[in-house]
């Protein structure tokens, strides 16, 4: 947002008097998640070309443009090896710049040096007028002088402003009852447990070589935590001739136990195949179609899915005619499945078998058939499925069938955005199946990690290093250890000295553990944002704002005009409020940037602004 600042006091601003900006964070710039002393095994799930710091010209915004190179071409260039270099990064951080392709996977470190040359450049380029400074501080509290001004507090003093932005980012929350129930029996019994967290900041050393560690969770900090305790512990990977990769242990792994609530890895993310700017536009899901099945303004969320999933099979059905059935065409197979309501007849039209149908059940719980199962035998079932969606996301978002009907989640993201934006559901709807179901499952499908990641973890697995137990996963405390089963599906148990939770926390207002939204609340500064459903207002976590303006409301409902708060604390009043900022797509990141520097600055904001 400094860069938004910038732009729109140099080119728009008529203040006569020096703006004055300063930036508080106790990790510094590129703030917790992308910071460069963590380790370099650690990657994005984002292709490096898909990702900036930089406007363009798609950005509604009413600054002037300020361009620059996506992370993929800064880390190619001249300029990013001599930054580097200067700058003390390992030679494997600079080798891996050097070597970056364009739908590459960078190191976290490399996006954290990408952030800190952005904001170098940026203040080589500041006016005359504007003095920026940086104070490694966390602010621990916000309140407001005789004059009504901001006033933040951190350990090394305190600070009054004109206005305050609050960007919090990914946050810790207190333990619910269940984790504080294990922590407690770890501090009793000796016991390891670390407690949900970004995984760059847990502390790993004490998990033993050679014996069982438990890990609950398979998103993507599972996949995290597995990297450090194998390539973080010196083993490595060799490709076999079929292309799939055979893992060679160190010798100081753990013996990983796996698993989750689903039972299953996330879903990998497709080689990306969409070039700069290239996103899908729905052919059902259309502002049409939503206008005309909603009633009263609402659409029902069954008629919701019924457009989102033709949108899905139309693609991954297209697609699966190039794969299998050459003989068709799948240009007409679209004309007929846009105009036809009649689905199954159409599918029929074209020859399509059993085995190639589009299943929206299987797809989210493949195993949901699988009712009793020994470990050993669902590590069998497991591998077979992953090496399968592995194949399919090597394909590419454009070319495998149901990778390329998955991504469309991502590039409707817009559209999801903008129903939230224009209340088109029912609160009811809204928080328990879109928050409550539908939201887990699209990233279940989405967020997972580079398909590279799942080509080793089916190597892990082979190998005896993982073991993934089948759904319901359930721990407990017992006997002085660490058990883990699925007794759902069978009557095998683990038990460990140590406990992983493989999960970052989830922003929640009611129990974040970050002091200043601690503070705001005591004060009665902030409230969590409540809809009502019937005659109960339930409470959906996020901070409540002004939604036209972001500006932060205290516990009656009262606007803060001074004070502004961006990203993942909003999370459920927003949509995907932690993805970074893509070129080329008219980003919401982006365009929030600019429009809360305009409103900061109290100059004209663009139309259509789609916030984050």
């Amino acid at each position: 947002m400094t860069s938004q600042l910038f732009n729109q006091y140099k080119y728009h601003s008529e203040q006569t008097e020096p703006l004055s900006i300063t930036l508080f964070d106790p990790m510094g710039i590129g703030g917790r998640v992308w910071r460069t002393d963590q380790s370099d095994e650690l990657i994005m799930n984002s292709a490096a070309d898909q990702i900036t710091l930089f406007t363009d010209s798609s950005v509604d915004m009413s600054s002037k443009v300020y361009d620059g190179p996506s992370l993929f071409e800064w880390a190619r260039s001249d300029e990013a090896n001599s930054y580097l270099a200067n700058n003390g990064y390992s030679s494997d951080i600079i080798a891996a710049a050097a070597q970056l392709k364009i739908n590459g996977y960078a190191p976290r470190v490399l996006f954290g040096a990408y952030i800190k040359w952005f904001y170098a450049d940026l203040l080589s380029q500041q006016p005359t007028e504007i003095s920026t400074s940086l104070m490694k501080a966390q602010v621990t509290d916000l309140s407001y002088d005789d004059d009504h001004k901001p006033v933040i507090k951190t350990d090394e003093g305190t600070y009054t402003f004109d206005k305050v932005v609050m960007s919090l980012g990914q946050q810790d929350n207190y333990l619910n009852d269940d984790e504080q129930k294990l922590a407690e029996y770890a501090q009793k019994n000796a016991l390891n447990y670390v407690a949900p967290t970004h995984p760059g900041d847990a502390d790993l050393s004490g998990v033993p070589a050679g014996e069982p560690t438990i890990v609950r969770g398979l998103g993507l900090s599972f996949i995290d935590y597995v990297t450090e305790l194998t390539l973080g512990r010196g083993g490595h990977y060799m490709q076999n001739e079929d292309g799939s990769l055979f893992y060679q242990p160190s010798g100081r792994e753990p013996r990983i136990i796996a698993g989750s609530g689903r039972g299953i890895p996330y879903y990998p993310k497709p080689i990306n195949e969409k070039g700069y700017g290239e996103t899908a536009s729905p052919k059902f899901l259309t502002k049409e179609n939503i206008k005309k099945n909603s009633k009263d303004g609402k659409l029902p969320f069954d008629k919701f899915m019924d457009l989102l999933l033709s949108d899905l099979e139309l693609v991954y059905y297209k697609l699966t005619i190039n794969d299998k059935y050459p003989y068709e065409n799948s240009n007409e197979f679209e004309k007929a499945f846009i105009s036809n309501p009649d689905k199954d007849a159409v599918l029929k039209q074209f020859g399509f078998q059993e085995e190639d149908a589009f299943e929206w059940d299987y797809i989210i719980n493949p195993f949901k058939d699988v009712h009793a199962v020994g470990t050993e035998d669902y590590q069998t079932v497991i591998i077979n499925w992953l090496n399968g969606e592995i194949k399919d996301s090597l394909k590419g978002s454009k070319t495998g069938p149901l990778a390329a009907a998955r991504d469309l989640l991502r590039d409707f993201r817009p559209v999801f955005r903008q129903m939230i934006v224009d209340d088109c559901f029912t609160n009811q709807d809204y928080v328990e199946k879109f928050l409550g179901n539908l939201d887990s499952v699209i990233n279940f499908l989405i967020m997972g990690p580079p398909v590279v990641r799942s080509k080793q973890l089916s190597a892990l697995i082979r190998s005896g290093v993982v073991t993934i137990l089948a759904p319901g996963m359930q721990v407990k405390g017992q006997d002085g250890w660490f058990v883990t089963a699925s007794p759902k599906r069978n009557t095998d148990k683990f038990r460990s000295t140590t406990l992983i939770e493989a999960r970052v926390p989830k922003a929640n207002l009611g129990i974040t553990a970050n002091p200043i939204l601690e503070s705001l609340v005591n004060a009665q500064l902030a409230r969590s944002h409540q809809l009502k459903i019937g005659d109960k207002d339930v409470d959906i976590h996020a901070v409540d704002v002004n939604p036209s303006t972001d500006q932060l409301l205290d516990a009656g409902g009262n606007v803060q005009s001074n004070v502004y708060l961006w990203g993942s604390s909003l999370d459920g009043l927003r949509y995907v409020t932690n993805a970074a900022p893509r070129p080329g797509v008219n980003d919401t990141n982006l365009q929030t940037a600019d429009k809360l520097a305009a409103e900061v600055l109290g100059l004209p904001t663009a139309n259509d602004v789609a916030m984050d």
